[in-house]
């Protein structure tokens, strides 16, 4: 399942490059930290990231589900990155993507996400990206292969990017 979301995550980058937008992906050894815990020296890829998402006009979280949930270490990245000043956060559009291969394609865990962001002072798009049954439904590359789905996802992209761009920058 992760494997098939770091290739969603690629053709997302890709789709969103192919729009004009540039995008930087942060996964695997970047997203593996220690739990936060107070007193804890901070992690130079929480330094990157912070860095990133302060520069960035909007964001986009590819993230699997686990028992209907947030994974840790997803959750654990968001803690350490909510921490810092100014916190990188605060007003970021953000959407929410998920495949898994289930019937639900991650849905489920994009509600916790919902409330989770809201805390930290994200502004979660409306619509989000979901790829039911992913383990058949989307090719090695991350590209959905149904043509219904593949429309769907570019077009939920197109409406955050856009809404992005009316936003001019600003966070909310």
């Amino acid at each position: 399942e992760l494997a098939r979301l770091g290739h969603l995550a690629m053709h997302l980058a890709r789709e969103a490059t192919a729009l004009g937008h540039s995008s930087k992906i942060f996964a695997g050894e970047s997203l593996r930290l220690p739990l936060y815990e107070e007193g804890l020296p901070v992690p130079a890829s929480v330094n990157d990231m912070a860095e990133a998402l302060r520069g960035a006009q909007g964001a986009v979280i590819v993230s699997p589900e686990y028992n209907a949930g947030i994974p840790a270490h997803l959750k654990n990245a968001v803690d350490w990155l909510s921490l810092q000043r100014p916190n990188p956060w605060t007003g970021l559009p953000v959407l929410l993507a998920s495949a898994s291969p289930g019937a639900f394609g991650g849905a489920r865990g994009l509600l916790s996400w919902r409330s989770v962001l809201a805390n930290v002072g994200v502004w979660a798009a409306p619509g989000a990206i979901t790829v039911p049954k992913a383990d058949v439904s989307l090719g090695e590359d991350g590209t959905p292969v149904e043509e219904r789905a593949k429309l769907e996802t570019g077009r939920t992209l197109e409406r955050f990017l856009s809404a992005v761009e009316r936003m001019g920058g600003r966070r909310l």
